[in-house]
């Protein structure tokens, strides 16, 4: 994968990390269509959506240390079913 979109794939990583922060310390994250999930009034899907983002930047993490898809289904044992 070129430097440049490996640069990307982190840029990405750190918007995420800063996008999950701020969710974590004001209890309010935005779905799609920019529907708000407040911490106090909707736990299960504020929960759902902290873990989503927290897979995304893992995902950009890896794929941004130069690592490859297939690498990363390997790892969790999951490649039989995406190969």
């Amino acid at each position: 994968m070129p430097y440049y979109y490996r640069g990307i794939l982190a840029c990405l990583a750190v918007a995420g990390v800063g996008f999950t922060i701020r969710a974590l310390k004001t209890g309010l994250i935005y779905g799609k269509g920019s529907i708000p999930y407040r911490r106090d009034e909707d736990p299960g899907m504020f929960a759902f959506m902290v873990f989503g983002q927290f897979v995304g930047v893992i995902i950009c993490l890896w794929l941004a240390a130069g690592y490859r898809q297939d690498d990363f289904l390997d790892l969790l044992g999951l490649s039989g079913f995406f190969g």
